[in-house]
């Protein structure tokens, strides 16, 4: 008797691309996934792969660069949040259009939380778009989303990698995809595990400059609005030894979400665990899929032999 396989695709930002890879490896392996539960990037690409178009988003996930990232920034005003969204949702309508949960090919759901009370909300019904709205709104960067009267963010606040979720939908074996257990490179190539959160070294040039940037449009796109903001952003802007407002969202939510996912998994145990090592990745690193996507696929097919012989 083959069992039920459910995946649970965790939060991560930019490192979410690894979730098509692993998807692409299942599928390539003639894989059948039952079930799929995720948490904001993961509820993203997980609703692609649900309604079945997840070849066609691949396609524009590989295009994306970084004048496509500065593109999809609509700053908010008054700031309950950086980004309003309302640029990046219209976008993703087109792959969503007005797809429903209930009518998906593959049972399919998304974790978010309410701020006001601290609960998880689980989306298994209504419009796949507001459940993706609501599951990816990372608190200080996007606006929270208003849906039924609660105010819903990022549900990895509270459930980063949900394989509770997936297993109550009726899943045998879980795969897990944690993207917030990550190793990085030293200087001589060889890989070494961090404890605690895996912060990247700002001095880079490369890395500096793309996070300046951001701030300037950000602090360009307020000041049309008022001249009190200038000086708030040129003190961040001007700081050389001091994390930027996006990196600290970034560090402080990653040492969140390890935490949270180390202890739910004492408590339910996946079956698979696939740990993406992307410890370099940025909170807006979207233009890096390829690397993600690579990543994700080859820590799938690894464990492939498996996940097979669970299912069997």
């Amino acid at each position: 008797m083959i069992k039920k396989l459910g995946i649970a695709l965790g939060s991560g930002s930019s490192r979410g691309w690894s979730h098509i890879g692993v998807l692409n490896a299942l599928e390539e392996s003639e894989i059948k996934v039952d079930y799929i539960s995720g948490t904001s990037i993961g509820s993203l690409v997980g609703a692609v792969y649900s309604i079945g178009d997840i070849k066609a988003f691949e396609k524009f996930a590989r295009s994306i660069d970084w004048k496509n990232i500065v593109s999809f920034i609509d700053v908010s005003f008054p700031v309950s949040g950086l980004i309003s969204g309302k640029k990046l949702f219209k976008m993703l309508s087109e792959y969503y259009g007005e797809s429903v949960i209930e009518n998906l090919p593959i049972p399919y759901c998304a974790v978010a939380a309410d701020v006001i009370t601290g609960e998880e909300i689980r989306f298994n019904s209504g419009r796949v778009i507001d459940s993706v709205r609501a599951s990816v709104a990372i608190p200080g960067v996007f606006t929270p989303f208003e849906h039924e009267g609660r105010v819903l963010v990022d549900g990895g606040i509270v459930n980063p990698v949900p394989v509770n979720v997936v297993r109550k939908m009726g899943a045998d074996i879980v795969i897990a995809v944690d993207l917030n257990s990550c190793t990085k490179k030293d200087d001589g190539g060889v890989s070494y595990d961090i404890v605690g959160a895996d912060f990247v070294d700002y001095e880079d040039d490369k890395l500096k400059n793309r996070e300046k940037r951001i701030v300037e449009m950000l602090e360009e796109k307020y000041l049309e609005i008022t001249g009190a903001i200038r000086e708030k952003f040129d003190r961040l802007r001007n700081r050389e030894h001091h994390l930027n407002i996006l990196e600290i969202i970034d560090n402080t939510t990653h040492i969140m979400q390890r935490s949270i996912t180390e202890n739910q998994f004492k408590i339910n145990s996946p079956e698979v665990i696939i740990k993406p090592q992307l410890g370099d990745f940025r909170l807006l690193d979207f233009d890096r899929a390829v690397e993600a996507i690579d990543e994700g696929y080859k820590l799938t097919m690894m464990q492939i032999d498996k996940i097979k012989s669970l299912l069997h």
